[in-house]
């Protein structure tokens, strides 16, 4: 397979966002559902298992799983829809979507941002945003390597919102002229956004890097129309090779700087 572009997720690939959209989803859940326990791995099994790229969807759904009667496991729970959730927990939800989103938001980007930016009321009262946190993971080093291999046409395909995306933007060593798509492009697993990058690019052949079962979907998605020129590389930890490799990941990965001995594996 011949690659001579690269597309990027953001979140869990380009930004380390543990202690910001991983946070703020547990702190969400814990206060919609106080004495539930919530944590790192039921998030990332969550992520892993199911359709919850998006972390309001992941919310209201953790949400609407812990509120309903008889609730099904974990993983049971993680492999049904949105709408199947809600419609089990229908009459036992305080808060509606919109609703569970701004307190996310008051989380994640602080009350006033949340308040001025979905006119939400002020529920939590955040005046420290967890965006603050997040962790830079692309290093130029590793731009340099792709270069040296080649590859020099760059996208990014990210679940964030613009405005979100703008924010975090400035801090990645991307180089100018980067093809972007956001979640107003289309909502992943939706090849939309993806298919907008792939054209402004014009690749031979081109690797998607992710860290969920949606970038995966969305490859997958696109190659299904009829486009061939794609391969997702996931990254992950160990033990979950198996789940994206079964789904048709062409590649794992442990972190971002082993993406260049990935890509020349594949190469071959």
């Amino acid at each position: 397979m011949t690659i001579d572009a690269v597309i990027f997720d953001v979140d869990g690939v380009l930004v380390d966002t543990d202690a910001s959209y991983t946070e703020a989803v547990i702190r969400t859940v814990a206060w919609l559902v106080p004495g539930a326990v919530v944590d790192r791995d039921l998030v990332r099994l969550w992520r892993r298992t199911g359709d919850w790229n998006n972390d309001w969807d992941l919310c209201y759904g953790l949400y609407a799983w812990l509120s309903g009667s008889p609730r099904p496991s974990a993983e049971g729970a993680a492999r049904r829809t949105l709408a199947e959730l809600v419609d089990r927990a229908r009459g036992t939800l305080a808060l509606d979507y919109a609703a569970v989103q701004g307190v996310f938001e008051e989380h994640y980007n602080g009350t006033a941002v949340a308040v001025a930016r979905y006119g939400v009321p002020a529920r939590v009262g955040n005046d420290r945003p967890l965006a603050r946190d997040e962790v830079v993971l692309l290093r130029p080093e590793l731009l340099e390597q792709l270069r040296t291999m080649g590859i020099v046409k760059l996208g990014v395909v990210t679940g964030r919102v613009r405005l979100d995306w703008e924010r975090v933007a400035s801090r990645i060593p991307l180089p100018p002229g980067v093809a972007i798509a956001t979640d107003e492009d289309g909502r992943k697993p939706d090849p939309t956004g993806l298919r907008r990058v792939v054209q402004a690019l014009r690749p031979t052949g081109f690797v998607l890097v992710g860290d969920t079962l949606n970038d995966l979907r969305m490859v997958r998605a696109y190659a299904e129309a009829g486009a061939e020129r794609g391969a997702a590389i996931i990254i992950c930890q160990a033990e979950d090779d198996a789940v994206y490799r079964d789904a048709g990941a062409a590649a794992t990965i442990r972190r971002l700087d082993e993406l260049p001995a990935a890509i020349r594996e594949l190469s071959r």
